[in-house]
């Protein structure tokens, strides 16, 4: 690795992390409905891929904002 990255404090990587899951978050939320519902047998709210992206990400924002 560059001997530059090493001398980054460490919230550096927690704001690179936190960028990378909203950037997940996006991009999951932008997909269109036919995309997230593919072979779903109905509608149902559970079924949405969004909202289970979104729980996931929050859970491991709230484990990098821990430790």
């Amino acid at each position: 690795m560059p001997d530059w990255i090493h001398g980054l404090p460490l919230w550096t990587a927690k704001i690179g992390a936190g960028i990378f899951f909203l950037s997940i978050l996006v991009i999951a939320w932008i997909m269109p409905l036919e995309f997230v519902f593919h072979g779903a047998p109905d509608r149902a709210r559970w079924r949405d891929l969004r909202i289970w992206a979104t729980i996931l990400v929050a859970v491991q924002c709230i484990l990098y904002y821990i430790f």
